[in-house]
């Protein structure tokens, strides 16, 4: 089975990684590129947290930023991971979306205890500041990153794609899936959609590719990776590659 992996480095090798432990050689072609800021310049006064909505943001914060003494608020467990893997210690993983995030800082924190700061990229999904706006904080933001769209796909996605074999592809953004469509249409592969499957994190990642002639579109039960690499599993025709002839 071929399977297509379109998010961006380093994740697309984690997300690689699994697929490899499942017995699937995934086929690697990010849809995007993640460039990061020089330097972060941040005002740290008064701040009572660090929020994160994505690993690239703790990437962006790793090596720019040497502070490790803040509370963190991650969206995810991967994101969570992620800022402990650097050093932090005190983190909490909203295990969801933005939604599902400021609702955990809402739940724990006080506004009156000092701002929150979101370290972000340039394109977000949801709108985290408005809600902890709304809710009664002070949100600051710090762009660390960008994401632009790649010139194409891999050659070996383009074959597998032209193959007329069944294709699944796994989406993790909703920018993500833009990306994908435009570069299917760039190339004229939107006429070979009727054999690619889509799997993606969320609805909200997958909401662009909707009515554009795909086989079927799933999504994951809840926004993390392992849910999403659970519908692989759960797909009849999975055979591990070691098996494939």
């Amino acid at each position: 089975m071929n399977v297509l992996v379109t998010r961006g480095w380093p994740g697309a090798e984690r997300t690689a990684t699994a697929l490899r432990g499942m017995g699937i050689n995934p086929i690697i072609s990010p849809v995007l590129d993640v460039n990061f800021r020089a330097a972060l310049n941040v005002n740290l006064d008064y701040v009572q947290a660090i929020v994160f909505t994505s690993s690239n943001g703790v990437r962006a914060w790793g090596p720019r930023r040497s502070e490790r003494d803040f509370p963190v608020y991650a969206v995810g467990e991967a994101t969570a991971t992620a800022a402990r893997d650097i050093g932090f210690n005190d983190v909490f993983s909203a295990r969801g979306d933005v939604d599902s995030l400021a609702k955990l800082i809402v739940h724990d924190l006080r506004p009156s205890t000092g701002a929150i700061l979101h370290v972000r990229g340039i394109h977000v999904a949801g709108d985290l500041s408005g809600a902890l706006k709304q809710a009664g904080f002070t949100c600051r933001e710090s762009i660390g990153y960008g994401t632009v769209s790649v010139d194409s796909l891999g050659e070996e996605a383009i074959a597998s794609i032209l193959s007329g074999a069944p294709v699944k592809v796994l989406i993790h953004s909703a920018r993500g899936a833009k990306a994908f469509l435009e570069l299917l249409k760039k190339f004229g592969l939107n006429r070979w959609l009727g054999s690619v499957s889509v799997y993606g994190i969320s609805k909200k990642a997958v909401k662009p590719l909707e009515g554009n002639g795909f086989a079927e579109i799933q999504t994951a039960s809840t926004p993390d990776e392992n849910a999403l690499l659970g519908l692989l599993k759960d797909a009849e025709e999975l055979v591990p590659a070691h098996n494939a002839s």
